[in-house]
């Protein structure tokens, strides 16, 4: 086989005249599309930030207006209005999904002197008291969601776009229905968004890095930290944690084929490409899989913590569990029979077992391969 010749500068701008040769027989001239695109990159931070801040009001004034309607419980409001005031009243619930976003939502709360009221989210349509301040708590899920579209447009002009391109693509994210929609209520997906959005702009960045510099460790731990956090809001995001996966797959095998390794660092013994392959792949696992499990285990620690009572969780979990639980306003000390870690894994088995046993059907539900082609079926949110 012919040895491969090596793309040198000399190379690339002679193949770049060819091309332009070439798409001026068919009527397109490179050179002028590249001078028109360069017109509108803006270079100066300054403007980037007026232009963030500009971008952060629209999304702020869309997700805010009227956020206080309907004043009645809407969908999953249900749910979680139940866990924010049994988290501040300390009794003891299940649910199926981790605790990091419930955990936020319930400290803002106890900031605002948010007055625990279960039944007031008793069932869907039903209308809020007075002395209910719901809400202090759609404003977190809003405040969250109105921060995606500037931090994408943050992106977009760091990758190089136009300034005009970054600006219409921040409002596919701004005027997003699904985010738009879910953000206005007392749910946790406008958290997951938010850390999913952040997973996905941190992730881009650290593909642009090279390699054992300051730079790739600094994006890629913040990477991990806001996976951790999308996996640690809801389960959902597993999904997330496959995709960025395969992205490492990725960085890793284009970093080896493009002798990244190799060009950065002397090809001795010790500073093998191959070896380099390896010590990346290894450190990219501790730093991912490390902050997953560190972030999760905190937000459950956090979790057990917080709730010392009796509650209308007991029904879910094991006499061992309950030991470590007390009657509302007792000052007996529990006798706890399982450690942290039992009491850890036991719960995550509960919620694997009752996601997985979630049978039931709902008239607005649609297949995971609908959405993508548009044949999805709308829902329709009560209240």
């Amino acid at each position: 086989m012919p040895a491969k010749r090596k793309l040198t500068p000399e190379i690339l701008t002679t193949k770049y005249q060819k091309l332009c040769q070439l798409a001026s027989k068919n009527g397109f001239d490179l050179d002028q599309a590249n001078r028109s695109h360069n017109k509108f990159v803006v270079k100066s931070k300054f403007v980037h930030f007026l232009v963030f801040l500009l971008l952060f009001g629209i999304s702020f004034s869309v997700h805010f207006w009227r956020l206080s309607e309907p004043e009645k419980v809407v969908f999953d409001e249900v749910h979680f209005g139940k866990f924010v005031s049994w988290y501040v009243t300390g009794e003891y619930f299940f649910d199926i999904h981790p605790p990091l976003a419930k955990l936020f939502q319930s400290s803002v709360a106890k900031m605002c002197n948010f007055k625990p009221d279960v039944d007031a989210f008793s069932h869907i349509g039903s209308v809020y008291p007075k002395d209910v301040n719901y809400m202090c708590l759609r404003m977190q899920s809003a405040f969250l969601s109105s921060l995606i579209g500037p931090a994408f447009y943050l992106l977009f002009v760091n990758f190089g776009l136009s300034l005009p391109i970054a600006i219409v693509s921040s409002f596919f994210f701004i005027f997003e229905n699904s985010i738009l929609i879910e953000s206005r209520m007392l749910v946790t997906d406008g958290f997951l968004f938010f850390f999913i959005s952040l997973t996905i702009i941190f992730n881009l960045k650290l593909s642009k890095c090279k390699p054992f510099t300051k730079g790739w460790l600094l994006w890629m731990a913040i990477t991990a930290v806001a996976l951790s956090c999308s996996v640690s809001t809801k389960f959902t995001a597993l999904g997330t944690y496959a995709a960025v996966g395969i992205s490492q797959i990725v960085q890793l095998l284009s970093h080896y084929k493009s002798n990244s390794y190799k060009k950065n660092y002397k090809n001795d013994l010790l500073r093998s490409e191959l070896f380099l392959l390896l010590l990346d792949t290894i450190i990219r696992g501790i730093i991912f899989l490390g902050s997953t499990a560190l972030i999760f285990l905190i937000s459950f620690a956090f979790h057990f913590e917080l709730l010392p009572y009796n509650g209308s969780g007991d029904a879910f979990m094991t006499k061992k569990f309950l030991t470590g639980l007390i009657p509302k306003d007792s000052s007996q000390i529990p006798n706890i029979q399982l450690n942290f870690f039992q009491r850890f894994w036991e719960l995550l088995r509960t919620m694997h077992s009752s996601n997985m046993g979630l049978g039931a059907t709902h008239r607005y539900s649609s297949k995971w391969y609908h959405w993508p082609l548009h044949i999805g079926t709308p829902v329709r949110f009560e209240s």
